[in-house]
């Protein structure tokens, strides 16, 4: 199959069905996929702009118990309200950054496509696939995750928790920027 069918199957299967957790483009990144999708070039396979969670993580993924999970910045009372019932076991929070998978019609597609994400603050694109399709990465290695709850015990205290909030809260902001940098630049 060449690229342009390939590319007309996966953007219409992303308005069918989007295979994420809550069945949708997330809007902060939503601007960027849609400019990107346009490009003759390229298109998105899949995406996350980004999120602060509560998280019981478990071996298989989809048995993780999620208690809060934002794409936005997270509020304290909100984390909070998401900690009145703690299960056994260990709650992180995590702030995941940006990640956005994008099949390249070709090799110097990619390139051009990974030089454009250096230049945007995306410091590890990489090209994650070459033989059937070309599929560029690209992320920011900002993840935090620390634990904050264990066997149904709080581990952190109020002001410590504000700490943490901020702390994810700014990653996100930092990563939102590359989003929007990159934006500008494709």
């Amino acid at each position: 199959m060449n690229f342009e069918n390939e590319k007309k199957q996966a953007l219409e299967k992303l308005i069918k069905f989007d295979n994420s957790k809550k069945g949708f483009i997330d809007k902060e990144i939503l601007p960027l996929i849609q400019k990107i999708n346009k490009h003759k070039d390229y298109y998105t396979t899949s995406s996350c702009a980004g999120r602060i969670m509560i998280i019981k993580p478990s071996k298989i993924k989809h048995e993780a118990k999620w208690l809060f999970s934002s794409h936005e910045y997270a509020k304290t009372k909100d984390i909070k309200d998401s900690l009145t019932s703690i299960p056994s076991g260990i709650l992180w929070l995590r702030m995941e950054p940006p990640i956005i998978h994008i099949a390249c019609r070709d090799l110097d597609s990619a390139d051009k496509l990974l030089k454009k994400a250096n230049e945007a603050g995306f410091r590890r694109p990489s090209i994650l696939s070459f033989k059937k399709r070309v599929i560029v990465e690209i992320m920011i290695p900002s993840k935090m995750d620390v634990p904050i709850s264990q066997d149904k015990e709080i581990l952190v205290d109020d002001n410590y928790l504000e700490i943490l909030i901020e702390q994810a809260n700014n990653k996100l902001k930092q990563s939102r920027e590359k989003i929007d940098k990159l934006n500008n630049i494709i």
